[in-house]
């Protein structure tokens, strides 16, 4: 038996079918890393970020420095 040859438009389709696939992919990979940067925010960025500033109150640098401005 011998082989058809494909259609073109049968060509084009699973050409179309692999890029919609490679950026379904691509989203789903980037919804991850998003998360994953979301996730890190809050679970490690901002506590440090919080005890930072409660340790800089408690140190007493709260107190503004600056001269007073006269208008």
């Amino acid at each position: 038996m011998q082989k058809k040859p494909l259609p073109a438009n049968s060509l084009f389709d699973k050409f179309h079918r692999g890029a919609v696939y490679a950026c379904i992919a691509v989203t789903l990979y980037g919804t991850f890393m998003l998360g994953m940067r979301g996730w890190s925010y809050y679970t490690v960025t901002r506590p440090e970020r919080q005890k930072a500033d409660l340790q800089m109150i408690e140190e007493g640098s709260s107190h503004d420095t600056a001269k007073e401005l006269k208008y």
